[in-house]
């Protein structure tokens, strides 16, 4: 994600924590499950201040947050705009945001397993000590070699 990309994210979440702070919050640890379908709610309360791309792609960064998705528990009210109960959150959803922060554990933890590899220095290998036969071989096959070329 580009940083003009990453701004825009977050000036559109800023927006709506700003204009509905019983609902939203630029804090992570804060974040709790939103109603089904709050987007049409919002466009049609900002009336075109954020385009609906716009908002789709922060509303997708705000709810794949791992707080949020820790707060989706089966029964856990979802909030709309005022901060209000507005339904609970289903064992579905559940258990989809705990497949979602499985697959965002993995993600870092795999990340870490990479940067730990590459920081560490490549363990050479010690040399295989050749044999005496094996260097008899070698030489036998250098020779024969030159033999070839200079036909």
């Amino acid at each position: 994600m580009s940083q003009s990309h990453n701004q825009a994210v977050a000036a559109v979440i800023a927006l709506l924590a700003e204009l509905y702070p019983k609902c939203f919050s630029v804090y992570e640890g804060r974040r709790r499950p939103l109603k089904l379908k709050i987007h049409l709610d919002i466009q049609a309360a900002l009336d075109g201040a954020v385009t609906p791309a716009e908002l789709h792609r922060a509303l997708g960064i705000y709810c794949s947050n791992p707080v949020y998705q820790s707060h989706t528990r089966k029964g856990a009210w979802r909030l709309d705009l005022d901060g209000k109960p507005a339904g609970v959150v289903t064992a579905d959803e559940e258990a989809h945001a705990k497949a979602t922060l499985a697959g965002i554990r993995a993600k870092r933890e795999a990340r870490t397993a990479a940067a730990k590899a590459a920081a560490q220095p490549a363990i050479q290998q010690p040399a295989k000590r050749l044999s005496f036969a094996d260097l008899k071989a070698a030489a036998l096959a250098r020779k024969t070699g030159l033999h070839l070329h200079n036909n």
